[in-house]
């Protein structure tokens, strides 16, 4: 996952395909250093490039960016380029989803931080894993580590998944006790 966000927005450095008020669907270029990954398409009902700032504005109902097997989705979408015209940060608001395999994170909004290859996600963010749930106040995701710390944890593991960690580790301890005997 290290790479997923970071290459996604990376390639919002260069301008959107279209800015009229109808749906734009742009499949935009990555960075030499980045294209190793494939294409990202960005959906939205508008786009706006504003040259002076070197920011990107996607906007809709939803925004969805998508790169290999993960998706971003929220109602708008803000990257800021540094000169070289890479995403230095973006900011995603309202209804903010990061889905990839069995993972899926939702938040209000989410600020990614390219340089720390760190997403942040505010407003009550739940962390879902396979069956586990876990939310907090603030979701800290470590994209380089493949890490999340999630502030003010509250952890839910579905029943049948506790009861067989109980188990296995009640067999490991059992398996350990009659390897000491012997």
């Amino acid at each position: 996952m290290t790479g997923v966000i970071l290459l996604a927005l990376a390639t919002l450095a260069a301008p959107p395909a279209s800015t009229g008020g109808g749906p734009v669907h742009a499949a935009l270029a990555a960075p030499k250093a980045s294209t190793a990954g494939g294409p990202v398409h960005v959906d939205a009902k508008e786009a706006r490039y504003a040259l002076k700032t070197r920011e990107v504005v996607f906007s809709g109902d939803p925004v969805t960016l998508t790169h290999q097997d993960a998706k971003l989705t929220c109602r708008r979408l803000v990257a800021q380029r540094d000169t070289r015209g890479e995403i230095v940060s973006a900011q995603c608001e309202g209804d903010v989803t990061f889905a990839r395999a069995e993972r899926r994170i939702t938040c209000d909004r989410a600020r990614f931080d390219a340089p720390a290859e760190r997403l942040v996600c505010e407003g009550h963010p739940v962390l879902r894993d396979g069956g586990s749930e876990a939310s907090g106040d603030r979701l800290v995701y470590d994209l380089k580590a493949d890490e999340v710390r999630l502030e003010g944890a509250k952890v839910t593991l579905p029943g049948a998944e506790v009861d067989a960690r109980r188990r296995a580790l009640e067999a490991e301890r059992a398996r350990r006790k009659q390897e000491a005997g012997r």
